[in-house]
Formats: structure tokens, sequence, C-alpha cells
């Protein structure tokens, strides 16, 4: 055993292949002799579960490397040699900025959401990256690399992506949809893990164009993924084209169009996809300069709102305008910017603001984002939910809020010595209004608590207040993003 031990320390972590090479080159074993020796290793030496190489070989590490240096990096290429499928998951994650949606992940890789023979299920993948200590859960609804690994993350910059890729996909669909490029209902999006022959895609859709379906009643299919934010590279579009290829191969496959969506890519990616008859979807040369330009801008207010709201509002201003003047293609960003509209607001009220405040739960270590967290004054703290929808909120969602949400933010603000002494008052502003079932629990609550306050806001109380508040740039915010709900 201190043969590998010595080879470890001396080279960093490895997979077992090369150590067998290793071990009968230098030492003259057979190679049955190198696989026992491997086989018997024991600690210090481990060997790295829940993730399969090809030939059935190990990733071996010692104590002392384990999560430290280039462990990550090493592992990393390891996986992009010898595991491929397992590889493109987590560099898709890694594009992503470190953070992932669970219901969006499987489609950034060529692993199967239902059975295919000869191909490993993206769940059974995803769930020996977890059990390997490299995924872990950042909420409910994200999965994200594990923080010991040291890899560089961003979860504000994640989420202003986000929103842009779910503006991107509408309108791309809308674009489609007036050029009868696709059944004009049936298409399914992001968020519903949209599935075609048995691999999830971000976008899906039957398409009875000729040339395209495969007969009159017979529809072929318009199958798209998103890649924004970043140039994509090579490696970054793989999964992409082997997912395509796997699928071609198989008999019974329906045809199909297979589309990409970036903002550009990097020049051998551009290639390889041309030359594989990929349709790209450039954002710029599908809806115009003037809105890739603005999503450019949105996703740097975004990523960046605490301080563009409190240091530099003329950028949010002027974004509100790009966005107005966009019209019917923008429109769906209403409800996703909405805590800027209320953190702007704040802003000129309050001692400090933060939009999108992430914490650490106090009890379980979860994360847990607050829309605006308000350093209101000396001896009170606001924590506000903003809601953003053309309809009501339903009994559930405020369920959640006052028996989830509240306790948990709460527990959190009395263990920071800088907030445990202040009162909080804990709000929910809702464009949309409430349900009167909502409405009777929020009153039943606000009534009943005495140890904080609860306030709910609904489109009526939120138009007032920028009324009564005299600010007219807040009532030009109102009157831009809401002027359907307000009636304006």
């Amino acid at each position: 055993m201190s043969r590998i031990v010595d080879m470890l320390q001396k080279d960093g972590p490895m997979l077992s292949g090369v150590i067998a090479e290793k071990l009968i080159t230098q030492y003259n074993l057979t190679p049955t002799a190198a696989r026992q020796e491997i086989s018997r290793a024991s600690p210090p030496v481990r060997k790295m579960k829940n993730i399969n190489f090809d030939n059935n070989q190990k990733f071996v590490y010692l104590d002392e490397q384990y999560r430290k240096d280039s462990f990550f990096e090493i592992l990393l290429r390891c996986l992009q040699e010898s595991s491929k499928s397992y590889y493109y998951f987590l560099k898709a994650i890694i594009f992503h900025h470190g953070f992932i949606s669970v219901k969006q992940l499987p489609a950034y890789s060529c692993s199967p959401i239902e059975p295919l023979k000869g191909h490993k299920l993206a769940q059974e993948i995803i769930k020996g990256l977890h059990l390997s200590g490299l995924l872990s859960r950042y909420d409910e609804g994200l999965w994200h690399l594990d923080p010991d690994l040291k890899i560089a993350t961003n979860i504000s910059r994640y989420k202003a992506i986000e929103i842009a890729k779910k503006t991107v996909m509408n309108d791309f669909v809308d674009w489609a949809r007036k050029i009868n490029l696709i059944s004009y209902n049936r298409g399914k999006f992001l968020s519903e893990a949209p599935e075609f022959f048995k691999m999830q895609w971000g976008f899906t859709a039957p398409s009875y164009i000729q040339g395209i379906r495969k007969e009159k009643l017979t529809p072929g299919f318009i199958v798209a993924d998103v890649l924004l934010g970043e140039a994509p590279e090579e490696t970054d579009i793989e999964f992409f084209l082997k997912k395509i290829a796997i699928i071609r191969q198989c008999k019974n496959a329906p045809p199909f169009v297979p589309v990409l969506i970036a903002d550009c890519f990097k020049e051998s990616a551009f290639k390889k996809l041309k030359k594989e008859g990929v349709f790209l979807g450039f954002v710029n040369t599908l809806f115009g300069s003037e809105y890739a330009n603005m999503l450019k801008s949105l996703v740097n207010i975004i990523e960046n709102a605490s301080n563009i709201i409190t240091q530099h509002p003329d950028r949010y201003f002027e974004l509100i305008d790009s966005i107005a003047k966009m019209g019917g293609k923008a429109s769906n960003l209403k409800g996703d910017v909405f805590e800027l509209a209320v953190g702007y607001y704040y802003s000129q009220h309050a001692r400090s603001i933060e939009v999108n405040k992430n914490i650490i739960e106090h009890e379980n270590g979860k994360a847990k984002e607050i829309d605006v967290f308000v350093d209101y004054s000396p001896t009170e703290i606001r924590i506000v939910e903003c809601k953003g929808y053309n309809y009501p909120l339903e009994e559930e969602f405020v369920d959640k809020w006052l028996h989830d949400n509240i306790p948990a933010i709460r527990d959190w603000i009395l263990s920071q010595d800088d907030y445990a002494r202040k009162s909080i008052t804990f709000e929910l502003w809702s464009t949309g209004g409430f349900s009167e079932a909502a409405l009777h629990k929020l009153k039943d609550a606000s009534e009943r608590t005495r140890k904080y306050k609860i306030r709910f806001l609904g489109k009526e109380d939120i138009l007032r207040k920028s009324q009564e508040d005299g600010n007219k740039n807040l009532q030009r915010i109102i009157k831009v993003y809401f002027s359907d709900e307000f009636g304006l």
C-alpha cells in the first residue's frame, strides 16, 4: 500500500487505471497483481464512491488531499476524460455560476429522464453526485456546488440570468408561434421539465411545418436549450450535441429541429454547432439589439440591485424606460423585478436596504432569501416579501409565508447581534392582491401576533402609498410596471 501512497503524494489524486499502469511499469507487476493491490488499499487511501468511471475505474486520493488545493480541478478533468455523463452535470452548474434549478438540471445533460437502453438515468447520476458530496441542496428549488470545493459561485448573477433566460424563452416561443413554426398552445417550458424522446430540454413543441412533420397528421418537434450570460465554449455545448446524437441513433425517433439560444458563442463552439446543422438563436438577431441591450442592463441591475438602487438609481430608471419601450416583449419582466420597485421605495425612507439578501437558517443551516431587507431605523427591521403577480395570492402561499418563512427569518435575526434587539415587521406586498381566504388568514395573524408585526399590501395599498409618498420617480415605476393592474 505504501507504493500507492507514495504515488498519490507525488502526483496527486488520480484514476485507479493510471495507478495500475504505474504499478505495472515502475514495479513490474502483472495487471492482475496491480488491480489486487489497488482493491486492497485502505486508509489513508480513499476511493470515491457513487461515481462511475470508464472500465470500472475509481477516483483515488489520500485523506489529506480531500477537497484541498487542486482536488476538484483534477476530479473534473478525470470526469471529462472518463465519465462524461457525470461531467456534463457539473459543467452545467459551473456555467450557471455554481447554482441550477432542480427541475432544469437534467436538461443540461445527455442523460435520459426516462429509461433508455445503454444510458443511466439523469436522476441516478444526480443522486451519485449528491452522495459523493459534490452537489448540495441550496434551498428547496436549487442545487449548488458544495461550498467546500472552493469553486467561485455567484447566486445573484445566477438569479439575474434566470430571469433573462425565462424572458428570452417566452419571447422565442411567441416568435415561433407567430410564424406558425410550432403548434400554438402545446409548447412546454423550462419550469415544466419538457421531455422529447426521453431527454429533457429547455423547451419542446410539436410542429406541423412541411419538412419537419413526419406525415400530414404526425408532427415533428422543435426542441430548444438556452445558455445565456457567458459565451459558451466547446465544452459547454458538448451535452447538447451528444443529446442530439443519441436521439438520432434511435430508429423510432420522430423528426426534430434542435435550437440553441445564446447571446453569442466562442468561435470553436460556433463552428461545431454550425457543422452539426444546429439552429442557432442569437438573442440580438431574433429580437433586435435594443432588446439584447435591455437584457444586459437588466442582468447587471438585478445582480447588483442594492448598490444600484441606492447609489445609481438613474440606471434603474433607464432600465424602466427601456422595458416600457419594449412593450409586450418585456411584459413578463414585471413580476420578476417587483422587488426592485419596493427596494427603491424603501431606499428613500430607511437607513439601508438589501435586495435579494441571502441568509442561512439558524436551526438547520439551509439557505433562504429575503426579497428586501430593510434596516428601517435604529430600532426597527422590516422584512418584505414581494409578489408582482397580476392575480391574487392564494391561502396556500400565505400559510407558507406565515408558518415557514417568517419563523425561519425571525430566528436568524435573533441570532444576529446587530439586529436581535430591534423590533421586526414582516410585510407582504402583492400587486395582484389576495384571495378572500388568504386575506382572512393575514388579518387574523396580524391581530393575534405580538412578538412582531405583520403588514400586507394589495394593489390599491401600493398605489396609494406611491401617491402619498409624493415621489414622482416611485409613481413612474408603478405606472410603467403595473398600469394594467391599477387601470392607469
